[in-house]
């Protein structure tokens, strides 16, 4: 038994197997932890804005005459556009930290560039959404009214970032599993861009289009999403 057990041989590496160990956290990247910072930096100078406007946009998510009042004010709108401008890094920060859209394409970029390609491609979305907005206009609406349209998505992408910081802040202080904070922020980005959603049909509808109002809501805003799905599931 014991020359049964001497003649063994270890077929196993003895030391770790080669670039496992190499492979850096998202925050040691020298990338992230610049945009970190700067995003921070961000988020604390645009504070007050963000406190005055909290009140509106509570409204704006309860009634749809909220978002009318709040574009009807032009330094509240442009505190709340002020504000979704800034609201964009720290979400794609966390897009990116969490894996929220990967598409295969960015498996050929360097990770210190993710975060980055992740910015561009939110980016690139909100360019396309413009356009179909350039593009597609319902004719019973004012100048103001149309503009209500077009920012109402910006509301509620502000308290989804707040509500998305909150959510990432309190489950890794309890430690929990990344798969699941992705799980959790995919789940209130869908609430949240549902309850936007029906907000805009609810304001195009009380304009009286009728079955028009969900060809404009596909135009305007299920399309411009579906294509940004579309490219992060297929490409």
């Amino acid at each position: 038994m014991e020359e049964v057990f001497k003649s063994g041989s270890l077929a196993m590496s003895a030391g770790p197997v080669p670039g496992l160990d190499g492979i850096p956290a998202w925050s040691d990247l020298l990338t992230n932890r610049i945009l970190a910072v700067v995003a921070i930096f961000l988020l604390l100078s645009g504070l007050p804005d963000l406190l005055r406007l909290i009140p509106h946009l509570l409204y704006s998510f309860d009634r749809t005459r909220g978002a009318e009042a709040l574009e009807h004010s032009i330094g509240t709108a442009r505190s709340r556009n002020f504000s979704a401008l800034i609201c964009t890094l720290p979400f794609c920060l966390m897009a990116d930290r969490y894996a929220l859209m990967r598409p295969d394409f960015f498996a050929g970029i360097p990770p210190q560039w993710s975060a980055p390609a992740t910015l561009g491609l939110l980016v690139a979305f909100i360019l396309v959404r413009s356009l179909f907005y350039l593009l597609i206009r319902p004719r019973r609406m004012g100048s103001e009214q149309f503009a209500t349209l077009r920012h109402n998505p910006y509301n509620y992408f502000i308290l989804l970032t707040a509500l998305m910081l909150l959510s990432v802040g309190f489950l890794s202080m309890l430690h929990v599993p990344d798969a699941v904070i992705r799980t959790v922020l995919w789940a209130e980005i869908a609430v949240i861009y549902l309850f936007a959603l029906i907000r805009s049909g609810q304001f195009l509808g009380s304009f009286g289009m009728g079955f028009t109002t969900f060809l404009y809501l596909c135009g305007l805003e299920i399309i411009p999403a579906a294509l940004m799905v579309a490219v992060v599931v297929f490409f």
